[in-house]
């Protein structure tokens, strides 16, 4: 019964009941993991039609935008993932959010965002697409910054320092810290003189790392810090062999290749058995330097014994069964059962990332995902980019 149940909703577009729910469960939550505080409240939007947008690294930032919005909730766009679980889809949609896919156009999307600005939304959409894995800047998806172009309603963009070091999102369990919310000046797009002007002024601000935030954002405390780091750090970066870093406790980090071992505080700094501080970030940048190489005279990275699922033509998941999967010089290959398939580097247009352990191959005629749990999926997505690039592959490291 619950997976068709759906809350009634105002003119407005959201649930009068379960507006104040989540408000009463959600938001204290967020306030005691992350203590948020508002800077220049006064470029915060109370109500819309105006579209809303910052860094994205942590599971709670859309939460963050809406600490202090209490007369009316944000709408938005969230992946379709989230929309595949009963609890999550009933909450959101409640309040006016909508599913969307990383790997398929969907035009009704477009529709979507026309219908939240004739209700007059406050809408939170982030460029980048999706959470950084370093801290880092990523690319504006240039159909997002022409969204904002067209619709020629405020933009606000808010600057969510301390989200990266808060949770990092190769990190199992979050950290607490007090977060600064900045909202600058919102951004009017008729006032800019063409779109590539108006497109950069957006792109720069939210233009900085987030290894490095002001001091008062650092987290104070953490429970297993180092848990997950295996999905960040994929390789040894002495050895270069894949998988061998690992946590025993949570708190150390080692590596089974070498003698390799350092110690994680709460703001993912690392320290040698010598008391020097190293930066996770570059550890992760020397990674990225190594060469490609072969477990076998073939293959380049495997994993056995996973779910498959393939994206249907309503955007759901259709269990394909348990199988075996391969990447090669030039294919993603796998086996599920007497059904064996190949896709093509070449043919694939996306690479996503889900929850972490889910990667998701997409080409011009199907999205095939794939469960990855235990495994880095992002090794997976940067040697397939990389592969993609050209990059030689090595025999032996």
């Amino acid at each position: 019964m619950l997976k068709k149940f759906r809350f009634s909703k105002n003119d407005r577009g959201y649930s009068d009941i379960s507006f104040p729910i989540l408000r009463r469960t959600i938001i204290p939550v967020t306030n005691w993991l992350f203590d948020p505080v508002i800077v220049h409240p006064e470029n915060m939007p109370v109500t819309g039609p105006c579209f809303i947008f910052g860094n994205h690294s942590n599971h709670f930032d859309a939460f963050l935008i809406n600490v202090k919005m209490t007369r009316e909730p944000t709408a938005g766009v969230m992946t379709r993932e989230q929309f595949h679980k009963t609890f999550p889809r009933i909450a959101m949609d409640s309040i006016g959010i909508v599913p969307t896919s990383k790997y398929i156009p969907e035009p009704g999307i477009v529709r979507d965002i026309f219908r939240m600005i004739d209700q007059k939304r406050m809408i939170v959409i982030f460029p980048e697409g999706g959470r950084r894995w370093d801290g880092r800047p990523k690319p504006f998806i240039d159909s997002t910054l022409k969204l904002f172009w067209k619709m020629k309603i405020p933009v606000h963009p808010v600057q969510i320092h301390g989200s990266y070091l808060g949770w990092p999102r190769w990190a199992d369990w979050p950290r607490k810290n007090r977060m600064e919310l900045r909202f600058l000046k919102p951004l009017d797009p008729g006032s800019f003189s063409g779109f590539k002007t108006f497109a950069q002024t957006c792109r720069d601000s939210v233009q900085f790392e987030e290894y490095d935030p002001p001091l008062a954002t650092h987290p104070y405390t953490s429970w297993r810090p180092a848990a997950g780091i295996s999905r960040f750090l994929y390789r040894c970066p002495v050895t270069g062999e894949s998988g061998a870093i690992f946590t025993p406790d949570g708190k150390i980090v080692r590596s089974h290749a070498c003698g390799f071992e350092y110690t994680i505080d709460h703001a993912s700094r690392l320290t040698d058995t010598r008391g020097e501080k190293h930066s996770i970030i570059d550890m992760y940048d020397h990674i990225n330097t190594m060469p490609i190489a072969r477990i076998d005279d073939d293959t380049i990275l495997r994993a056995d014994w996973r779910n498959f699922y393939r994206l249907d033509k309503q955007a759901g998941l259709k269990p394909l069964g348990k199988g075996s999967i391969a990447l090669t010089e030039y294919a993603v290959r796998y086996k599920i059962g007497s059904l064996r398939g190949e896709i093509p580097l070449d043919a694939i247009r996306a690479v996503s990332i889900e929850q972490n352990h889910k990667i998701a191959f997409s080409t011009d005629r199907e999205t095939i995902q794939v469960n990855l749990e235990g495994l880095s999926t992002l090794q997976w997505q940067l040697y397939i980019r990389r592969l993609k690039s050209n990059e030689k592959v090595v025999k032996r490291l």
